[in-house]
């Protein structure tokens, strides 16, 4: 096993520099303050989440290009932040990281086998860009940032996070929606395996190893676009080698849009196909149809992506059939036809209406 300043090295984590006391002190401050805050169901405890973060050493360290600029290190209970950060900014990162350190489980041998939704087994980890994408929304929410659509790889998308990891926050955003947020934040924060255990019952089991394994798939297809970048940004090439690498970053990013509308086409069939077969009553028709109708406010669109509209209509001729099935009188069933006849009107313009203000998080507790 590597030491501790062999693995920081092969990190690209250089030169490190204590953080001041009355820095570690404002940075904890901060950090506490924004996650009592935001998230009272924790039930945080206000000191002893002090207390915790506060024990950590703190550096400002020479970074790897490309970094986000924030890294805990588990083994030396350490966070370490890129050279010439503003101090602000340094706050605001601090809140991802030090989640992760309040995530971790250790064995007797001080090895982490548990961190939020993300396990390791034999070196390898599983669930970590779920974990990521996880902690990233809460550290955006935590920091009070405003929701925006961006375009990215092609698509455009709502993201709580547009700095760090948007594709992925957005994913997420869609699945806590479709769950529970409350579950999912407490599973990260604590965990534990509640929110698996809501994945898989409402996406079904296998569904929801494959969208774990999809997750894996965008961040790993994300982070080599990045090394490609950083490599042509700091690198002397040669006209040649430079245009082979601009080849290789747009077919990356192809890849990646490829995988993120994958993904998320997953996550609204594997959801709703499983939802409508437990529809017993008109009120849990309305419900589904609802739900199912709000998600054109959240996923990524690119110019010619037309299958949420198709399923939307799909998934719609099947509830008609099931409100022809609940009809018990004849003016039931005239107001399941009309209603019917309306959504099919409005499923026509629903790609081409302006698209309503991105929703906070808070907007979907406790609902």
């Amino acid at each position: 096993m590597l030491t501790v300043e062999e693995e920081l090295r092969k990190n690209g984590i250089f030169e490190e520099i204590p953080l001041t006391e009355e820095q570690k002190e404002q940075i904890t401050s901060y950090v506490v303050t924004s996650l009592c805050n935001r998230f009272p169901e924790l039930r945080l405890n206000f000191y002893a989440l002090s207390n915790s973060i506060n024990s950590l050493n703190m550096y400002v360290a020479s970074m790897s290009e490309g970094s986000v600029g924030a890294c805990y290190f588990y083994r030396n209970s350490s966070m370490y932040f890129r050279k010439g950060l503003k101090f602000e900014k340094m706050k605001r990162l601090a809140v991802h990281e030090c989640i992760h350190h309040m995530q971790e489980i250790k064995n007797d041998k001080g090895v982490l086998t548990r961190m939020g939704l993300c396990s390791y087994l034999h070196g390898k980890a599983y669930g970590n860009a779920l974990n990521e994408a996880a902690v990233q929304l809460m550290s955006s929410y935590a920091n009070n940032e405003m929701p925006e659509t961006e375009n990215f790889y092609g698509i455009t998308l709502p993201s709580d996070s547009p700095t760090y990891y948007p594709l992925l926050c957005n994913l997420m955003k869609q699945i806590g929606i479709l769950t529970s947020f409350e579950t999912l934040f407490n599973s990260t924060f604590y965990t534990n395996d509640a929110f698996f255990d809501i994945f898989k019952s409402s996406f079904g089991e296998n569904n929801a190893f494959e969208l774990q394994k999809d997750f894996e798939k965008i961040l790993e297809k994300e982070n080599k676009i990045n090394k490609l970048i950083v490599k042509k940004e700091t690198e002397d090439l040669s006209a040649k080698k430079m245009q082979s690498l601009e080849k290789a970053i747009e077919k990356g990013k192809k890849g990646v849009q490829k995988q993120f509308l994958t993904t998320q086409n997953l996550i609204i069939t594997s959801f709703f196909d499983a939802k409508i077969k437990k529809i017993q009553t008109e009120e849990d028709a309305d419900n589904y149809r609802k739900t199912l109708y709000n998600m054109v406010n959240l996923i990524g669109k690119t110019a010619d992506y037309n299958f949420f509209n198709e399923y939307y209509i799909k998934k719609m001729t099947e509830l008609d059939n099931k409100y022809t099935k609940f009809a018990q009188t004849t003016s039931i069933a005239v107001v399941k036809k009309n209603k019917f006849t309306e959504l099919l009107e409005a499923i026509k313009n629903l790609f081409k209406s302006k698209p309503k203000d991105v929703q906070d998080i808070s907007d979907y507790y406790s609902k």
